[in-house]
């Protein structure tokens, strides 16, 4: 049982001894713990992970294979500046299809307004496999990140982080697998690798001394065109696939500082709310979205923003058969958009800074469904 699956049926079992006295969102929880364990694999990776992820044999396609990575697809970006920081680009790249060389023409969408999610890479090329797209900021920095089937565990994924410019990020450091596995190795360390130049770049995959370990690990990194460090983690790819799909997938990767537009504005939030975490998924088709605000508003109490279309959704329930999402403590709908609030901790009393639910809802614009309208002027 891998960490992933082992999260998954822990959580169905507190969703089933806990729906009817928890305000807990198992499965809201599951969904964050799931992107949040993926992103944050090398950190926890262990021999269990292993055996389960074996299929990701990195360490079985290293030596002297693959060829350098060229240039791949890139998105196409256009850019609106307007005083609202209305912005039309697309952080969506098109279809899988022929390399094309990489374009220095592009403007990065107006830093005006304020706008709590920023990116620092976006992908270009992508496989078919690839079905959602999402950007995230949280405390511990920032990624971009594609998945395959978002409802279905092993499903291909890139996870893509941009280093400050002027820091060399360190080799990291690596859990000890487990004794009872064959070829335990005490000292587990990271180790590495040379890899074929991305664009021509210096590049190198991170391996571990343990072979258990090694087997699930899949990481790569490389410099950019402007100078800076990229890396990208991928998850659940076999056989040759292993590598060259991350250096291509590299290859094809845009670095800078974008503010990403988001479906809404809020405006007047008090002082004492911030933001601590933002994460927008879209379908790579771009028919599905999603985006989810945590709002600090005190040290123990956080509110939750959700915005996606207006449909309905199906009703989730537990081993028990009881519904076990928490509800909304409120919803309102424009423009085929439908936000959502909910309220972690203390609700009675969270949200009277701001007129109760009904009075942050009242603060909230939806912008629609159309991208293009959607805006980097969202805190005002």
């Amino acid at each position: 049982m891998n960490e992933e699956t082992k999260l998954a049926a822990e959580l169905s079992v507190l969703a089933e001894e806990s729906a009817s006295s928890s305000g807990v969102d198992v499965h809201e929880a599951l969904r964050r713990g799931r992107g949040r364990l993926l992103r944050r694999r090398v950190a926890l990776l262990t021999a269990a992970t292993a055996v389960v992820a074996s299929s990701v044999a990195l360490a079985a396609v290293l030596p002297g294979s693959g060829k350098a990575a060229g240039p791949a697809a890139q998105p196409t970006v256009t850019v609106s500046p307007s005083p609202s920081g209305v912005s039309t680009w697309n952080p969506i790249p098109p279809p899988a299809g022929p390399a094309a060389a990489p374009s220095d023409s592009r403007t990065p969408a107006p830093l005006t307004g304020m706008d709590p999610l920023i990116s620092d890479g976006r992908f270009g090329w992508l496989p078919d496999s690839i079905k959602t797209i999402s950007y995230s900021l949280e405390s511990n920095g920032g990624w971009a990140n594609a998945q395959g089937d978002p409802g279905k565990l092993g499903s291909p994924s890139f996870h893509l982080k941009v280093y400050p410019v002027g820091v060399t990020p360190e080799l990291p450091n690596l859990p000890d697998g487990k004794p009872n596995l064959p070829g335990f190795t005490p000292g587990n360390h990271a180790i590495r690798v040379d890899a074929p130049p991305v664009n021509g770049r210096e590049a190198y995959w991170i391996t571990a001394s343990d072979p258990n370990m090694a087997k699930a690990m899949n990481l790569l990194r490389w410099k950019t065109a402007e100078g800076r460090w990229a890396e990208l983690d991928s998850g659940y790819l076999s056989g040759e696939d292993s590598q060259r799909l991350p250096l291509q997938v590299a290859a094809g990767v845009t670095t800078g500082h974008w503010q990403v537009p988001l479906p809404l504005r809020i405006s007047d939030l008090p002082t004492s709310f911030t933001v601590n975490s933002v994460s927008l998924e879209q379908s790579r088709d771009g028919n599905d979205f999603r985006l989810d605000l945590s709002i600090g508003a005190a040290a123990d109490e956080f509110i939750g923003v959700t915005v996606g279309p207006d449909v309905p959704e199906a009703e989730q329930s537990g081993p028990s058969g009881g519904p076990i999402r928490q509800q909304p403590t409120a919803c309102k709908s424009e423009h085929g958009v439908k936000v959502c609030i909910k309220v972690w901790r203390n609700p009675e009393h969270a949200l009277d800074p701001v007129g109760g639910a009904q009075g942050l809802l009242n603060r909230i614009t939806l912008l629609g469904t159309d991208q293009t309208k959607w805006s980097t002027a969202v805190l005002g």
